[in-house]
């Protein structure tokens, strides 16, 4: 509970200090996740999961800048040929350089971005009863430190972003087995300021 209001207080210090070059913006999209996965040093195969992610975006800058955001993010896997599934949810916190591209007359911008990607596990669920059971929740590492990179193009207020993140810490905190999140995510943003 401290940890979600302390991140809610971060987040209404932020918009409050907004300054006139920088943007906010409501950030809801799709993510397509998988994990690497290894038990016993031997690679494990996995199927994706489809989830949501939503939350706000702080970006400086008119050509060079830095994006700042927390988002909800929804991330996990399926074992291939099981019923075993693992349902991951996060808040994250992407911290990224970006470079845009403006043009006609500032009105079009594409724009490429990467960073760090902090997240804290906020649930875990699972389902089946082979290689992942509910003690699999028990003693997953809270806290998910990757890579972010993407690209997207503004019109106006009203972005569109495609996003990678590649999970370097291990999920589970059992070392024989080495989980670690990969996701694509499909977003828009809505410009507030």
């Amino acid at each position: 509970m401290r940890t979600r209001i302390a991140f809610l207080a971060a987040l209404l210090i932020v918009i409050a200090t907004v300054p006139a070059s920088a943007q906010v913006g409501i950030t809801a999209g799709g993510i397509y996740s998988d994990a690497s996965v290894k038990a016993d040093g031997s690679d494990v195969s996995t199927d994706s999961r489809t989830g949501f992610q939503i939350g706000l975006s702080y970006a400086t800058g008119k050509v060079l800048g830095v994006i700042v955001a927390g988002y909800y993010s929804e991330k996990g896997f399926d074992l291939t040929d099981s019923a075993d599934r693992v349902r991951l949810s996060y808040v994250e916190v992407p911290v990224m350089a970006v470079v845009r591209l403006p043009f006609i007359g500032r009105v079009i911008g594409p724009r490429l971005y990467g960073g760090i990607n902090g997240g804290y596990e906020v649930s875990c669920k699972t389902e089946g009863s082979g290689f992942v059971d509910d003690p699999l929740c028990g003693e997953t590492n809270k806290f998910d430190f990757g890579l972010k990179g993407g690209l997207g193009v503004q019109v106006l207020k009203i972005g569109l972003d495609f996003s990678y993140t590649y999970g370097l810490t291990d999920v589970a905190k059992d070392d024989l087995i080495d989980i670690k999140n990969r996701a694509w995510s499909l977003a828009l943003i809505f410009g507030l300021g």
